[in-house]
């Protein structure tokens, strides 16, 4: 009979997901968060039953509350691993923007969106979704992911504001901030009913919400 201490690999290791799950949380715990994230990608997590983790990951179901006291403390753990990881690679990605060469970062950080959102789109499908119809698990995301990302971009707005000499800029700060937010989020999501548009297409979007459109000229220059 197979138990806890037997060393099997969850069905769901072979999605990219593992290897993120098993960075963040060595041993069965992130078998089990990989195995669960497929079972809410296919069925939701209301739908979904720590039966059907267990099975997956090829333990027996007490097994699983060894490591967690509920479906509920496994959805926010792989909530926190998944919105650590998009909160640092979102974090990076604006640390790096610079005046000089905006626009052209820009394009290159939406060309690499089709990646992210093969990587992300399902995960990111499962825990709006979730969070959308529960409060506990929408103040988690907002805290763990929204909330730190938009205060990295605040900041980076402001020290761009300043090389653009952006007009009453701390007043608007905010308000435009939310509105860049949007727009990616809408692009992104769109693209997979409506198809995509051209990364210069978002980028200049982005240029014009934020009064930048000075910079596609300075990335021009230096092309």
């Amino acid at each position: 009979m197979i138990d806890d201490r037997t060393p099997v690999r969850a069905k769901d290791d072979r999605l990219p997901y593992a290897e993120m799950f098993a960075e963040a949380e060595p041993g069965r715990r992130g078998e089990i968060l990989a195995a669960a994230l497929g079972v809410f990608c296919e069925r939701g997590y209301s739908s979904g039953s720590m039966r059907e983790i267990a099975q997956r990951v090829g333990v027996s179901e007490p097994a699983l509350y060894r490591h967690f006291p509920g479906k509920e403390a496994i959805f926010v753990a792989l909530m926190r691993v998944a919105g650590e990881r998009a909160r640092d690679e979102g974090s990076t990605l604006i640390a790096k923007l610079r005046p000089e060469t905006l626009r052209s970062q820009l394009v290159l950080t939406f060309a690499n969106r089709r990646r992210a959102m093969r990587f992300y789109g399902p995960l990111l499908r499962t825990v709006l979704t979730t969070a959308s119809q529960d409060p506990k698990f929408l103040a988690e995301y907002r805290f763990g992911v929204i909330d730190p990302l938009r205060s990295r971009l605040t900041d980076k707005a402001a020290e761009l504001d300043d090389a653009f000499g952006i007009p009453d800029a701390d007043a608007t700060r905010d308000a435009r901030v939310r509105a860049v937010l949007a727009l990616v989020v809408g692009y992104l999501l769109s693209s997979l009913v409506l198809g995509d548009e051209p990364e210069e297409v978002i980028a200049d979007a982005v240029l014009r919400v934020m009064g930048w459109e000075s910079a596609a000229g300075r990335s021009a220059d230096d092309a």
